[in-house]
């Protein structure tokens, strides 16, 4: 039922021309916001990587939750997704630079 109401949720929060100032979409954004882990998930399971980066613009999560969602798009095989989110881990965030020299 939870991924159900998520579906929903997301459905109305991704139409085209919403009333943005709305009570209903405002607090839609708010429970997408709140459950974000699970948001993300289902994207990344869906390889709905528009739609993820449009949440990612909304600022809803941070390097940390970033890693979950790699490790998540790697143990279910998301490739679409998971090259996204490294994209998106270089551009914002980057990778320690590593000393190789002898």
């Amino acid at each position: 039922m939870q991924d159900r109401k998520l579906e929903q949720a997301l459905e109305i929060y991704f139409r085209e021309n919403p009333d943005r100032e709305s009570d209903k979409y405002q607090e839609i954004q708010k429970y997408l916001k709140l459950r974000i882990r699970s948001v993300m998930e289902l994207l990344i399971e869906n390889e709905d990587t528009e739609r993820m980066e449009q949440i990612e613009k909304c600022g809803w999560f941070s390097a940390n939750e970033l890693e979950n969602f790699i490790r998540c798009a790697q143990e279910k095989a998301k490739l679409r997704s998971l090259v996204w989110l490294l994209h998106l881990k270089d551009k914002k965030y980057g990778y320690p630079k590593k000393d190789f020299s002898l």
